[in-house]
C-alpha cells in the first residue's frame, strides 16, 4: 500500500461539492416534473378556478367565441361554489352573523361577473374588447377572493 501524502488525499477542495449539486439538480428536476404533471389536465376531473381563467385570459377579439364559452364555465363554477357555501350554511347552527354578511360579498361578486360577461357584447372593437375581457377577468378574482375568505370562516 502506498503512503498517503501528507495532509491526506491530494483532493481538490471543491470536488465534495460536485455530488451534492448534482443531487440537488436532479431532486430539483424531480420536482418540476412531478409539478408539470399535477397541474396537466386530467380526463373527468374539473380544472382549478385559476385554470378556467388561465385558460381564456389571453382570448382576442377574434377569439371571442372561446372567450363566451370560458365565461360561462366561470360563471357555472362561481355558482357552484355559491351553492357549497349556502350547503355549509344550511349546517350551521350558531355564528351565522359573520357569516351571512361575508357572503354578501360574494353575492355582490356574481352580480359583478354577472354584468361584466353580460357586457362583452357591446365590446365591438379589439380596443374594447380588452378592456371587456380584463373587466371580466377582475370580476372572476374579486369573486374567488371572497369566496376563499368565505372558506376560511369558521362555522358551527
Amino acid at each position: 500500500m502506498e503512503p498517503k501524502p501528507a495532509g491526506g488525499y491530494n483532493v481538490p477542495m471543491n470536488a465534495n461539492r460536485r455530488p451534492r449539486r448534482l443531487a440537488l439538480l436532479a431532486g430539483a428536476c424531480a420536482l418540476v416534473l412531478a409539478g408539470s404533471r399535477a397541474f396537466g389536465a386530467v380526463a373527468g376531473v374539473e380544472p382549478g378556478p385559476d385554470r378556467l381563467w388561465t385558460d381564456i385570459k389571453s382570448d382576442t377579439y377574434a377569439e371571442r367565441g372561446h372567450f363566451a364559452r370560458g365565461a360561462a364555465r366561470l360563471s357555472a363554477r362561481l355558482d357552484e361554489q355559491i351553492a357549497e357555501l349556502k350547503a355549509k350554511r344550511a349546517a350551521m347552527t350558531t355564528d351565522t352573523k359573520d357569516w351571512d354578511f361575508a357572503m354578501k360579498e360574494v353575492e355582490e361578486s356574481r352580480t359583478a361577473l354577472a354584468d361584466r360577461i353580460d357586457g362583452l357584447g357591446a365590446a365591438n372593437t379589439p380596443e374594447t374588447w380588452v378592456d371587456a375581457r380584463d373587466k371580466v377577468g377582475e370580476a372572476w378574482h374579486r369573486s374567488q377572493q371572497a369566496v376563499d375568505k368565505m372558506n376560511a370562516t369558521r362555522t358551527s
